[in-house]
């Protein structure tokens, strides 16, 4: 049986145009990639999120506010966000913490994060996280919040703090950046991460490592590189990171679209 793959982190909104979106979707297809989660960072892309999970079943939409765009959340930011999850099946993200981008504003940073976090825990929604430079500051804020499953995505931290945050309800996603054998935290993390948590991303249309496809289609690339790292087959890989993120999903994953009225 041909391996069933999921991106657990991607941004297909940012493709320039809806036809690149769609040509990126059919070679995802193609190559077996059956489940995304498509994430937001503002109100400015959530609607192009939505539309994208409208029109494509494989498309799992994630709304949030990122912490690069905190100064892009208008009034209202916080309701408009939660009208979205509400009345589509999705989880919260891309939210989380930088002290690299925009670290003056790391407070502020964290009062965005918190709200989201307890949006995301009233509405019995997994959340996507993002953490750069903020290890210190994360599992403090998790512990306080105790949020539901929450993954994080293109995880960057020490594999030391791998058992810490899977039992605050993490889950763990790497992107195609265990390819680069320079990347030595990065590949001793994976090891770490308990099977019943690992998840794998594109972070597509981007593409963090040379000499593999971006886009959604690259995922193929990603688990065929941690199948080699962590020695085991990657259709065995393929499918325990497909069980992880449908598990990840399963609160959303059976509710019902219902379509947002338009701006006027």
């Amino acid at each position: 049986m041909k391996p069933r793959f999921l991106d657990a982190h991607d941004h297909l909104q940012g493709y320039g145009s809806k036809t690149e979106a769609a040509a990126a979707l059919r070679l995802a297809a193609e190559a077996g990639v059956g489940l995304m989660l498509c994430n937001g960072t503002s109100p400015a892309d959530w609607e192009a999120v939505f539309e994208l999970a409208v029109g494509n079943k494989s498309v799992i939409p994630c709304f949030g506010l990122h912490p690069w765009f905190i100064k892009e959340g208008p009034p209202g930011w916080l309701e408009e966000l939660e009208l979205f999850l509400v009345r589509v099946p999705s989880c919260v993200g891309e939210i989380g913490l930088d002290g690299g981008k925009n670290a003056t504003d790391l407070a502020r940073q964290e009062g965005v994060f918190t709200v989201q976090l307890r949006l995301a825990k009233k509405l019995d929604r997994p959340a996507c996280l993002h953490c750069v430079k903020a290890w210190g500051r994360l599992p403090a804020i998790l512990k306080e919040e105790k949020p539901g499953p929450f993954l994080l995505h293109s995880y960057g931290g020490p594999a030391e703090l791998v058992a810490e945050l899977a039992s605050l309800g993490a889950y763990f996603s790497f992107s195609g950046a265990i390819m680069d054998a320079k990347r030595e935290k990065l590949r001793r993390a994976l090891p770490a991460v308990p099977p019943e948590r690992l998840l794998f991303e594109t972070e597509a249309p981007a593409a963090d490592a040379p000499g593999w496809r971006a886009g959604p289609a690259g995922i193929v690339e990603v688990v065929s590189a941690a199948a080699q790292i962590l020695g085991r087959p990657v259709e065995e890989l393929a499918e325990l990171s497909w069980t992880n993120g449908v598990k990840f999903i399963s609160p959303v994953s059976a509710a019902p679209i219902f379509p947002l009225p338009r701006k006027e």
